[in-house]
């Protein structure tokens, strides 16, 4: 079926192509049927007729002849069902009596009727010829009756007969086409129906479709539409706090830079303007580390997973190189930051540069967190098809109380003094659960500090 062809007209067609070959086939059996039998009954007419000059053969002095009265001659000629001629042909072949230029038939036993179709002065006939044994004192052997009738008046009632079949047939063909016809508008009635609604709902409304009224068969159909409207609307909401988050947490930075900016431009001292701009450099540097966690948080988001490229990565080896490349940036906090894993490889299926971000949103919520003069450690290990990353410090730690709320966006640990926005942890959580694994915040060793243990599911 062609792209844009309805149903109804879909099943229709698939019913309608057997109907109609149906009733050909129905049709061609019926005019097989028909032209059997009455060939049958008119074989048998014109056999009695062929048996009745049979029985008006006579022998008269060594002669044969047909007693046939001219009555009976014009009755065979004036009949019913067409006019017969006939031939009647002695022992040797030699004329009797009839029509001379009837075609004589090839010997058959005697008593044994033949039949075959001819043609007669342009017309195409029946021929019944039947050889009757003749014996008397004078004569030995048999006589041949040909008789032979014009075969319109038989086709015409094949014909009559088969249409007589065939009509009542397509009648019933063309009811059955109605009543599918009906039966599959109706059945399809409800989805008209879940059309129309659609078409009058706003874009807004993502609420489910009803599914009360619909076809079995449709349902799985609505219900998965169901559950595509409902990941939709949970989409667009995570979507819209997203934006009225990043506004939220944007308008702080930005109203910070234009009060520094304004107070630099009425400052006419060298030093209050080198002052005002530190304070702007700083501002400014915490509203591009502000964009840039916001910009990691809508790549991780699942909505933007589909544009990922998906691969096995060594995580011993990525979280080593991770690791490295924050050793400067810890010894400017005076923290001393190690690695401690395995040489071999521990292969995970994902995306290395949101496992990269991952890694060091952990190993920069540490740095900031941990006082100088502390330690964090980046762990890798891996048990029976689990690969464990842990990230451990020895800071204040957080609170048992809060360790889910930190996993949130936007979420800090009040009274640390730390510069921050809240989305280091957050978007950890995502890359995650993208990854299919699992985050938790323990306390450290001797309940101090803070232990982040990721585990991701392995791969050979």
């Amino acid at each position: 079926m062609t792209t844009g062809t309805t149903l109804l007209r879909q099943v229709l067609t698939w019913v309608s192509v057997p109907l109609g070959i149906f009733w050909l086939i129905s049709a061609f059996i019926d005019y097989d049927i028909a032209k059997r039998y009455v060939n049958v009954a008119y074989d048998r007419a014109l056999l009695e007729s062929a048996l009745d000059i049979g029985r008006q053969v006579r022998v008269l002095r060594g002669r044969i002849y047909v007693d046939l009265p001219e009555v009976a001659i014009q009755m065979l000629r004036t009949r019913e069902n067409g006019q017969l001629y006939y031939l009647v042909t002695g022992p040797d072949g030699e004329y009797i009596t009839g029509e001379p230029d009837i075609k004589p038939a090839q010997p058959t036993p005697t008593g044994q009727p033949s039949y075959y179709d001819d043609v007669y002065r342009g017309h195409a006939v029946r021929v019944a010829a039947i050889q009757l044994p003749v014996e008397t004192e004078d004569v030995r052997g048999q006589v041949t009756v040909h008789v032979i009738e014009n075969q319109s008046p038989r086709s015409e009632l094949i014909r009559e007969l088969a249409a007589g079949f065939a009509l009542p047939q397509a009648l019933l063909a063309i009811f059955a086409f109605l009543f599918v016809w009906y039966a599959v508008k109706r059945a399809l009635s409800p989805l008209a129906l879940l059309r129309q609604e659609i078409e009058q709902r706003s874009h807004r409304d993502l609420s489910p479709l009803p599914v009360s009224h619909v076809p079995a068969e449709v349902r799985p159909v609505i219900e998965a539409m169901n559950a595509l409207l409902q990941r939709l609307s949970a989409a667009m909401s995570s979507q819209q706090r997203f934006i009225a988050d990043a506004a939220h947490q944007l308008r702080t930075p930005i109203a910070g830079l234009r009060t520094q900016t304004e107070l630099a431009l009425r400052l006419s001292s060298p030093d209050e303007v080198h002052a005002s701009l530190i304070q702007l450099q700083t501002a400014a540097a915490h509203a591009t580390h502000l964009v840039n966690q916001l910009l990691s948080l809508a790549r991780a988001e699942p909505s933007a997973g589909h544009a990922q490229p998906v691969d096995t990565i060594d995580m011993a080896g990525l979280a080593r190189a991770t690791t490295t490349e924050w050793v400067p940036r810890a010894l400017d906090h005076g923290i001393d930051l190690g690695f401690e894993g395995p040489e071999i490889p521990l292969n995970i299926k994902g995306d290395s540069f949101l496992l990269h971000e991952m890694l060091g949103n952990l190993i920069d919520n540490a740095v900031r967190y941990t006082q100088r003069g502390g330690r964090v450690t980046v762990r890798i290990a891996r048990t029976a098809d689990i690969v464990e990353v842990g990230v451990e410090d020895n800071g204040p730690g957080i609170p048992e109380g809060e360790r889910e709320a930190v996993l949130e966006r936007f979420h800090r640990v009040l009274g640390t003094g730390v510069d921050g926005c809240g989305l280091g942890l957050a978007i950890v959580r995502e890359i995650v659960v993208r990854h299919g694994g699992n985050i938790r915040l323990l306390a450290g060793p001797g309940n101090r500090g803070t232990l982040a243990q990721v585990t991701l599911p392995a791969t050979a």
